[in-house]
Parts: C-alpha cells; sequence; structure tokens
C-alpha cells in the first residue's frame, strides 16, 4: 500500500507542459502544497509504473537506514508523503555530490564536532541533530512511517527526484538564511524551500 502511495506522489510531483508552454500551476491538494520555481525550465511528462523502480533491497545497510529513518522523523515527520520524500532526497543529493560526504549517515551528521563526539550546538546541516535535544525518536506510527520511507529511498535507483536536484532547504516559517542569496530555489514542498546550487 505504500508503494502505492509513494508512486502517486511522484507521479503528481513530476512537471510537464501542454503544447509546448510550461505549465505554472499545479495541483494543490489540502493534504500538502508544492510550488515550483523555474517553470520554463521543466523538462517534458514522463511514464512512470512501478516496474521502472529499480529496487536494491539486499543493499540496504541498517546503519544508514537508521541515519535516514531519523532525518527524515526529526525533519518532517508531520508532513505529507511528498514532504518526506523530498527531505530524503535532499541528503541523497548531498550523498552524490562532490561538495559533501559520499554517505547518508556522513551527510546528515557533516558539522562541528567537539573532541568528545558530541555535536556544537546549532553548527551542523540538520538542525535536530546539534539543537541541544535528545535525538531518540517516539517508537509510534510516525517513526515506523519514516523508516519505511528511508527504506524506500535508499532500495530504489533512478527514483525522480521531486527536489529538482536540490541539495538545501530551510523551513518556509523562518527568515530566508544568508547562504539563499548565493541559491536557486527549486520548489517549496508543504513547510520546507528547497535549493538547488546549479542553475536551472
Amino acid at each position: 500500500m505504500l508503494r502505492i502511495l509513494i508512486f502517486f506522489t511522484i507521479l503528481l510531483f513530476i512537471p510537464f507542459s501542454i503544447g509546448g508552454n510550461s505549465l505554472n500551476q499545479y495541483w494543490n491538494p489540502e493534504a500538502f502544497s508544492i510550488k515550483r520555481a523555474h517553470t520554463d525550465a521543466m523538462p517534458p511528462m514522463l511514464m512512470i509504473s512501478k516496474e521502472n523502480f529499480q529496487l536494491n533491497v539486499d543493499q540496504v545497510d541498517p546503519i544508514e537506514l537508521e541515519c535516514m529513518s531519523k532525518n527524515i522523523y526529526f525533519e518532517a515527520s508531520t508532513e505529507s508523503t511528498a514532504g518526506k520524500i523530498a527531505v530524503g532526497q535532499v541528503v541523497l543529493n548531498r550523498k552524490d555530490s562532490i561538495s559533501f560526504p559520499n554517505t547518508v549517515c556522513d551527510v546528515i551528521y557533516e558539522g562541528k564536532h567537539y573532541k568528545s563526539g558530541f555535536p556544537v550546538r546549532d553548527r551542523c546541516q540538520f538542525s535536530w541533530y546539534c539543537d541541544g535535544k535528545h535525538d531518540r525518536p517516539f517508537r509510534g506510527k510516525l517513526w515506523e512511517n519514516s523508516v519505511e520511507l528511508a527504506k524506500f529511498l535508499l532500495e530504489t535507483d533512478d527514483l525522480v527526484d521531486i527536489t529538482d536536484g536540490a541539495t538545501f532547504y530551510h523551513a518556509d516559517y523562518i527568515s530566508a538564511p544568508r547562504w539563499t542569496t548565493t541559491k536557486i530555489k527549486t520548489v517549496t514542498i508543504d513547510r520546507h524551500i528547497f535549493y538547488s546550487s546549479r542553475r536551472m
């Protein structure tokens, strides 16, 4: 059931055009919101079926799964499926970039640390990790859903990136950080605004 939900979520967020002119309005159900930037650069509609997803079930590292699950849980546990996938996709985009560490856990835990190994407060990439609070998820439905989505992201090759290559994001209820002036806004999903370092 979860895979079907994820499949249709991704299908809804693939940008498309009609008559050669990209749409500048996107479906905006009550369950979540999405606003695209750079609609003139959107690729044509892609046809997706569950068969398109290449799964690597035996290649999921349990430590990487734990790291990704925590990041999705603490960053987006109350957001829509799309919001959770987008947060996870940023981690994967960073992992694949030469500008960031090359493992999921190293991406998530990147930042300044004391000699004891504890992160310096507010000096990390994902705020939950260095906010001074405990990092133990409540083992309920939200955690279970975060684990399932993390597993899906880590198992699936060639997943359509609904963030358009974003490697940064911030919550929409805070003032835009200084680093946004050098980034390209790609999309807003739920309460997060996503950015890429590359030009669209």
